[in-house]
């Protein structure tokens, strides 16, 4: 019978309800009130999966049997032929909205108790009576179902069926409990969502900071990377692209012209400033104590390995690897290097285990790598793969308006490093330093700048005869005098006097180098040598032999 307190208690938990924002605290509260409410021996809640085509319990309590109590039960709605099952009672009531009402399980035939008798045997419990309320929310829109099981008497406290009068009352409980729940799900939701919003604008916050850091840093030249020149402009720029992803780069360009200081310079811009850059040449050192150096090796691998040593790619870990000169790399090499640029993986020397880098390469060379393809000395997956941002270093006779500013750079260093100031130029010697061709290129002429300063520490000027001899040669000597007068003679003769000019004048510009000589003019060494000798050509300086 149903009774003014039993209002009042109603109304109290409906209120109690209100205020929990706690959904696994609230399901244990609505079933605590289900339960004083009923005074039943079991309580449990299902709800509703988000496609609403199962229940799934998710929170049940049953007198005696707290430990033992499953939560994983599920209660299809939906036949394999897409069709309501209303033969199941909490089926039916999530589908119809309606309370069902069972007085006595073992008597009655209406429905299919399977799902009922399956969470019997898991509690080990039996269930005579059965009252199933919906959760409804909106009016119409069922979230789940109360399910109580085996009312007892207020008096004697023996089993008996669920009072119809009671389901009343019940559905008003239902209707407050679903509300509770729904609104406490909201409530976890949003805080959820408002935790993953906070979290993802602290990420964009450190990740603006990141790039506003990488735009400030890679917008900086070095001091001492000299040149305002186009082609240096041009180099800059690609610099400023490609310095803050992690890309290979290729820096191509011949001996001099500043490839590891541009290195640096691309690590110094990128991500991995704070890293250390390691370099090795690869024409340095033989084949087998280069993949040493770079991969590293252990204990045993080759006679003097006595200890497990680390390689140069573990030591540029989150860094920058500079290989310079890795068009002489060995080719065998070369296939370890492609593993390490792909996958981040390297093998020691004497060893099967992969360890793994994050390391960020730079190559750089000053040969034809699509001639060494060709010929089968440069293998062509490398290559591509290095060659995803080539970054090419003009020569210095290709800027030549950035040698008066590399000129007065080199003095002001040269004079520094010996604690004088930094001598003048002469009109000569300038002229001399403006029409060079510096087959060595930058290197070349801080060489000379070096040697000059030193040699003109008294004088307080620099001179002619304080640069190298081929310089001060070829200041008043001019290409364009080969076709400025025709000498006499006969064919051959004349021939051969602008043969013997043009050779000279290549090899001033190739610094007496006959091999280059070769190659440039597509002849062989020994031809030069013999024209250089039936010509008399000579080094400015050298003596007759």
């Amino acid at each position: 019978m149903v009774t003014t307190q039993l209002y009042r208690d109603l109304v109290e938990l409906t209120i109690a309800l209100a205020n929990e924002q706690q959904v696994e605290t609230l399901m244990e509260r609505v079933l605590d009130a289900a339960l004083s409410l009923s005074n039943a021996e079991g309580a449990a809640i299902y709800t509703l999966d988000g496609l609403a085509r199962h229940l799934h319990c998710v929170s049940l309590k049953f007198l005696g049997r707290g430990e033992r109590a499953r939560k994983d039960l599920r209660i299809s709605l939906y036949n394999k032929k897409q069709k309501p099952i209303l033969e199941d009672p909490a089926a039916f009531a999530a589908i119809t909205g309606k309370i069902v009402n069972i007085g006595k399980l073992d008597e009655y035939t209406g429905y299919d108790l399977e799902n009922v008798r399956t969470l019997d045997a898991a509690l080990e419990f039996k269930t005579r009576s059965l009252l199933i309320a919906p959760l409804v929310i909106r009016s119409e829109q069922v979230i789940g179902i109360l399910q109580l099981s085996n009312a007892r008497s207020h008096a004697d406290k023996s089993l008996v069926p669920f009072d119809d009068t009671f389901t009343r009352p019940l559905q008003s409980f239902a209707a407050h409990a679903a509300v509770a729940i729904h609104n406490a799900r909201l409530y976890e939701e949003n805080h959820r969502l408002i935790r993953k919003l906070g979290a993802q604008n602290e990420r964009l916050i450190i990740e603006n900071t990141r790039l506003i850091s990488q735009v400030q840093r890679k917008v900086k030249k070095p001091e001492d990377i000299i040149g305002d020149s186009p082609p240096m402009a041009r180099a800059y720029s690609l610099v400023d692209k490609a310095a803050c992803s992690s890309v290979p780069i290729l820096i191509r360009g011949e001996t001099g012209t500043g490839k590891e200081k541009m290195a640096n310079f691309i690590r110094t811009s990128s991500d991995r400033a704070d890293k250390p850059i390691v370099v090795q040449n690869c024409a340095a050192l033989p084949e087998a104590l280069l993949e040493s150096e770079l991969f590293g090796h252990v204990r045993g691998a080759f006679t003097g390995a006595t200890a497990d040593k680390k390689g140069l790619a573990h030591e540029a870990h989150q860094g920058t690897l500079f290989l310079d000169e890795i068009g002489d790399m060995p080719l065998s090499l070369q296939a370890k290097v492609l593993r390490l640029l792909q996958e981040g993986e390297l093998r020691r020397v004497g060893s099967t285990k992969p360890e793994f880098v994050d390391v960020r390469i730079i190559a750089a060379t000053n040969v034809d790598l699509e001639d060494k393809i060709e010929k089968g000395e440069f293998r062509r997956d490398l290559y591509y793969r290095l060659n995803v941002f080539p970054i090419i270093l003009p020569p210095l006779r290709e800027r030549m308006s950035d040698i008066p500013k590399l000129i007065d750079h080199f003095l002001q260093s040269a004079a520094s490093s010996i604690n004088i100031e930094p001598p003048l130029i002469s009109p000569q010697a300038l002229d001399c330093l403006l029409k060079w061709s510096y087959p060595g290129n930058v290197r070349e002429l801080k060489n000379i700048l070096e040697r000059a300063v030193l040699l003109a520490r008294d004088a307080g000027t620099i001179e002619t005869d304080h640069l190298p001899i081929e310089l001060s040669g070829y200041s008043d000597r001019d290409e364009d005098e080969i076709s400025a007068v025709i000498p006499e003679g006969d064919l051959k003769t004349i021939i051969g006097q602008y043969e013997a000019r043009v050779l000279e004048i290549k090899l001033r510009e190739l610094n007496w180098n006959q091999s280059k000589l070769a190659r440039e003019l597509n002849v062989s060494r020994r031809t030069i040598v013999e024209k250089i000798n039936r010509y008399d050509i000579r080094r400015p300086g050298q003596k007759a032999s």
